[in-house]
Formats: C-alpha cells, sequence, structure tokens
C-alpha cells in the first residue's frame, strides 16, 4: 500500500499528536490525513496546516465554506502542490514537541537543501508561555534562504518580520525565527529557498 489513514479522530489538535507520533515510525508520505468539519471552532487555515504536513486530502462540505475560506483551499493547495516533493520526499525534523510544549514545530528540507518548510502551531498556550525562537535543523548551513509565508488567508495583511528577508542556514539553525505567539489555535508556515 501506498497510504493508511492515520485515525478516524480529525479533531486538528489530536491530529497534531497523532501525526507526529506516527512520524516517527512512518514517512510523511505514507500518512493520510484529510481536511474535515471536524472542530470548526477552529480555522480552516488552521485545520489546512495541519493536514498539510503530511499527505494532505479533504473531507469538507464545501457548501460550509465561506467565500474567503474557499478561495484559501484554493490558493493553499496550489502552494502545497509546488512543495509537496518537499514535504514527501525531503528529510523531516521534528523541533518542537507537543507532548513537551503548548507549541510544535517541525520542518522538512529537499533533498538538494534548496528548499525548506517550516510548520509552527500554537495550541493552548498558557499564559506566560515560554515563546522561544524555533531552530531549523537540516539546512545547508552557508546557504542564504529567503523566508515567505505561506497558506495565508485571502486579506490578511499581517506579516512576519522575517517576510522576504534572507538568512544564512547557519542563523536559522542556531539563532532561528521568533514565530511562535500565545494565539490559541493558530497555526503558520514558511517556505524557505536557498538565493
Amino acid at each position: 500500500f501506498t497510504e493508511f489513514w492515520c485515525s478516524d479522530d480529525t479533531d486538528p489538535f489530536e491530529r497534531i499528536y497523532i501525526q507526529w507520533s506516527l512520524s516517527k515510525f512512518f514517512p510523511a508520505k505514507s500518512m493520510a490525513s484529510h481536511v474535515t468539519n471536524w472542530n470548526r471552532q477552529t480555522s480552516v487555515k488552521f485545520r489546512f496546516d495541519v493536514c498539510s504536513m503530511v499527505k494532505l486530502g479533504f473531507d469538507i462540505d464545501l457548501k460550509s465554506l465561506s467565500a474567503d475560506e474557499y478561495k484559501f483551499l484554493q490558493n493553499a493547495v496550489a502552494e502545497y502542490r509546488a512543495l509537496e516533493p518537499v514535504v514527501l520526499d525531503g528529510s523531516q525534523y521534528r523541533l518542537i514537541s507537543p507532548y513537551e510544549s503548548s507549541h510544535c514545530a517541525l520542518n522538512y528540507v529537499s533533498q538538494d537543501k534548496a528548499t525548506a518548510v517550516l510548520y509552527t502551531y500554537n495550541l493552548h498556550p498558557r499564559y506566560g508561555a515560554n515563546l522561544a525562537n524555533v531552530l531549523l535543523q537540516g539546512l545547508n548551513p552557508s546557504a542564504q534562504y529567503k523566508v515567505t509565508e505561506i497558506y495565508r488567508m485571502p486579506g490578511d495583511n499581517s506579516h512576519s518580520e522575517y517576510e522576504g528577508k534572507s538568512f544564512s542556514g547557519d542563523y536559522l539553525m542556531k539563532v532561528g525565527l521568533n514565530v511562535l505567539s500565545a494565539d490559541n489555535a493558530t497555526s503558520h508556515v514558511f517556505k524557505l529557498e536557498a538565493q
């Protein structure tokens, strides 16, 4: 078989724990994860970001989506398709365990180290939670990587302080990026491209 269903539980919070744990035994390309209507208290973006960290799929009533959500999914799927080889065939690095923090982070790096994808999740941050920088792994230390946030909702004009800037792989692995927040059930995904 080429893929399997990790669990019938498609709640995005639970899927983070499920996918994190199974990634210790199975490659991302074998784990199917579908965006569903389960836990609609979370945004479609959050649900998409969770599912896009493995083999993305959908099991959702499109009529339940707003026009902005539908547009978001169209754009996000196109971005995912462009990065699918990095996620499904690249090297995965687990950075911040959801079992040890109220956050989760992991990154994938292409075989040639030219492209990376960083996933960050703010689960249920506690007041005063440690928002340490996320230190990436597996990059080329001497390469310069341009940072772009992807999977953004239409009209979201907020930008990370890192948007469009370039950093050495060495910097990204030793100093990292301050991209976690205390916002409940939020996520950010970044594409890093060697220049």
